[in-house]
């Protein structure tokens, strides 16, 4: 084990646990899952409790809670660069404080609320989604100052509204805007690690498009018997309409604007990814003994996950649960439509198209509308730095034993476009802890621990080399 490594086990475990033990009792539920968060206060108390936690273990932290009344507190964290590096680009860092609600039964002796370290996992709401990545940050320029090596500044921004769509980010990024400066890196905490084997790092991400389809036939409800065959059904019809847009045996989307060209280095990238892989992609879902994936070619599961379309149907209203259903045709129905889209399609085109075609040309003059749009476009990467990606690697073999896996990821982080508005010239690293079974917004939530220890021995090993270059 290294010295850097050493340092950062001990840092974790007399500090960076304790710390996001205390993160883990406070139920910093999101603005969407807590309407009265004002009030409640417990969004600031994180903020204030990591705060308060940093400038323990790194004095010269400033700490600076930025809140408006109505808004969100967003915290703002700048460490000064080591005598000497004072001109040098500062290093950022990116996480959030809030969290989803408890969600189902937890195992007996785990909590969302009450934090439990057991077999090197610290389970509890907020560990790996995404509470982990400021005492990552903490530990790891802790560990640069306890060793005595030299950093420049270290900017850190961590938010309490992640988990609902980040909606006033944008205005504390606007804010701070002129505050930020020359930024070489800037490592983006919120995402997974497709194994625990080695770093992983995010080269694209996917869009989304929601929306409600409406359907509506009939003022009541009628008598099947009475009515089957003469009048249209709505969930039928709906059915009719969402087969113009994708093909549910495939999942492919068949409106041309929302497939995108995909780069032949993200092919590359993911051909790679499925060699590592392989049927852990499907396995990894809990499919029912005897199903099959959509395809059983790694590479091509991973195209359709990143860079391709896909159209769910995420919720259903107007039908009533089997055991209350009866013999009536009811008279509407609403879908609520989650469509991920790739990055580099033009959005709102997507969304007219989508629009057109559910709306338009409708059998039997159904009432039909397609409400409650929103859209988030996707993100690829086309800044990354050579010399960033280089450290990157070197400190995954390093530290791992293993290189570096890039790959695509088919969630969506809309606010990672808002940090390359800000920050255009700056390596965005979107890259985490969270593994494929930490079970982040379910029972039963971990943080696996020896992973986020070498992950920061990994960014903390990258500011170290580019420092001394």
């Amino acid at each position: 084990m290294t010295v850097l490594n050493k340092t950062i086990n001990e840092l974790w475990d007399q500090h960076g646990i304790p710390g996001l033990m205390d993160f883990i009792r406070i139920p910093s539920k999101s603005t969407d899952f807590d309407p009265n968060w004002e009030s409640n206060g417990f969004l600031k108390q994180a903020c204030e409790s990591a705060a308060l936690w940093l400038k323990g273990i790194i004095p010269d932290a400033r700490c600076e809670l930025l809140t408006e009344t109505g808004r969100t507190p967003c915290l703002f964290v700048e460490i000064p660069p080591t005598k000497g590096y004072e001109n040098s680009a500062a290093m950022a860092f990116y996480g959030h404080f809030d969290k989803l609600p408890e969600t189902g039964e937890w195992q007996e002796g785990l909590g969302a609320w009450t934090p439990v370290l057991k077999n090197n996992c610290l389970y509890g709401r907020g560990s790996a989604d995404d509470g982990y990545s400021f005492y990552l940050m903490g530990v790891c320029v802790a560990a640069l100052k306890t060793l005595n090596h030299a950093h420049p500044r270290i900017i850190g921004i961590f938010e309490t509204q992640e988990e609902s769509g980040s909606k006033d980010l944008p205005y504390y990024l606007n804010l701070i805007h002129d505050r930020l400066g020359s930024v070489n890196a800037f490592f983006i905490l919120d995402n997974s690690c497709s194994d625990y084997e080695r770093l992983w790092t995010v080269s694209s991400l996917r869009g989304v498009i929601k929306g409600t389809l409406k359907v509506k036939v009939l003022s009541h409800g009628v008598h099947s018997g009475a009515y089957s065959g003469i009048v249209p059904d709505a969930y039928g019809i709906a059915q009719h309409l969402l087969s113009r847009v994708y093909d549910p045996l495939t999942s492919e989307v068949k409106i041309p604007s929302c497939l995108a060209m995909i780069p032949d280095t993200c092919q590359q990238q993911l051909q790679n990814v499925g060699n590592i892989l392989g049927d852990q992609i499907w396995n990894r879902a809990p499919l029912l003994p005897g199903v099959s994936p959509i395809s059983t070619q790694p590479d091509e599961l991973l195209l359709q996950n990143t860079w391709k379309p896909a159209l769910t149907i995420t919720g259903i209203s107007g039908i009533p649960v089997p055991e209350n259903a009866g013999n009536i045709i009811h008279g509407d129905v609403a879908l609520t439509l989650s469509m991920r889209v790739p990055p580099l399609i033009d959005l709102k085109q997507a969304v007219n198209d989508l629009n057109q075609l559910l709306t338009t040309d409708i059998p039997f003059g159904c009432e039909v509308s397609l409400t409650s749009i929103s859209a988030e476009p996707g993100w690829a990467s086309f800044h990354t730095d050579s010399k960033i990606q280089e450290l990157l690697s070197k400190a995954s073999e390093s530290h791992f034993g293993k290189p570096l896996a890039t790959t695509g990821q088919g969630g969506s982080i809309p606010i990672v476009n808002e940090f390359e508005k800000h920050l255009p010239n700056t390596a965005l690293v979107v890259t985490g802890a969270l593994g494929t079974d930490s079970n982040a917004h379910a029972p039963n939530e971990f943080l696996n621990m020896n992973y986020a220890k070498k992950l920061t021995a990994v960014i903390a090993q990258v500011i170290c080399d580019f420092t001394d270059q």
